[in-house]
């Protein structure tokens, strides 16, 4: 079974009465193999993270169908074990990492023996178990984009989609960030980047 699956998929955006509409996403299929690392690459608006953003059901494709792990992007089950991080993520400015990855696991379902130490080691993994209580609200863009990396992998995700995921993050959170994408490929997982 593919991980990732697109066949023919088109997005045009209609625009102002008397302008052409744009074409924005044309004719693409390609297909990720459970276990793939898949880099996605383009110029600037050349339209990946309009078809991140089809392919997390965010968006409707104009043409052309999606599948993530076996179902229609459609369905809510395709979203079951995928870890997203856009290329701006915006999390819940009055909350903590610890609150985010806590409600995560809720929504998805995990299960662990202390959720709490769970959601705190992945802190750990990636710098942030000092401010798991302080509200992101104070956190810088590279925290934030950490919390939101931190967010993907707490719910233990077959797929991980990430839409520019080292933006914003200084050299040495850029390597631990890459260190663990490699750890997470390595055990089977499925990287859409």
């Amino acid at each position: 079974m593919s991980a990732v699956s697109l066949e023919r998929v088109s997005k045009t955006y209609r625009r102002s009465w008397g302008r052409a509409a744009l074409l924005a996403v044309d004719d693409v299929s390609f297909a990720i193999a459970e276990g793939e690392a898949f880099g996605f690459i383009g110029a600037n608006g050349a339209g990946k993270s309009t078809t991140i953003k089809m392919l997390t059901g965010a968006l409707q494709p104009s043409a052309g169908t999606l599948q993530l792990l076996g179902h229609a992007v459609g369905d809510p089950e395709s979203r079951r074990g995928l870890g997203y991080v856009p290329e701006n993520p915006s999390l819940p400015d009055l909350l903590t990492p610890l609150e985010i990855l806590s409600m995560a696991m809720h929504l998805h379902g995990v299960k662990a023996a202390d959720p709490r130490r769970h959601c705190l080691d992945w802190l750990a993994r990636f710098s942030l178990a000092h401010v798991a209580a302080k509200p992101i609200r104070t956190f810088s863009k590279g925290m934030a984009q950490r919390v939101a990396l931190a967010h993907a992998m707490v719910i233990r995700p077959r797929l991980l989609i990430l839409d520019e995921p080292l933006s914003g993050l200084d050299p040495i959170g850029r390597k631990e960030v890459v260190d663990i994408l490699e750890e997470y490929h390595r055990a089977g997982g499925t990287l859409f980047f």
